[in-house]
């Protein structure tokens, strides 16, 4: 299953700090947690937000993946969501299905 995941970041801490967590989750090799295949990991080049886009194997794995940062490091994390994605091409015609279904 597919995740998409925003966050922003406290822009009250050091960006630096980011590296300093991830070193520490990856050396206790919890990050990224068992079952999770990251694709894509960005953070903007300003105001300290970012995206990640992973495979995981279930809704637990993904939820390690995402709170081990705000429990390594309380208040890191400003806000963060996360959901189920899907391909547009293949979401547009469940979509259609869906509307003719409703609107008759």
């Amino acid at each position: 299953m597919i995740f998409i995941t925003y966050w922003e970041l406290n822009p009250d801490f050091d960006p630096g700090e980011m590296a300093e967590i991830a070193q520490e989750l990856m050396s206790k090799k919890i990050y990224p947690a068992e079952g999770i295949k990251e694709i894509a990991f960005y953070i903007s080049a300003t105001d300290y937000w970012g995206i990640g886009i992973d495979e995981a194997d279930s809704e637990e794995v993904l939820t390690r993946n995402i709170n081990m940062w705000r429990i390594a490091k309380p208040g890191f994390i400003k806000f963060i969501k996360s959901t189920p994605a899907m391909e547009v091409t293949k979401i547009l015609p469940i979509l259609v299905k869906l509307k003719k279904q409703i609107k008759g």
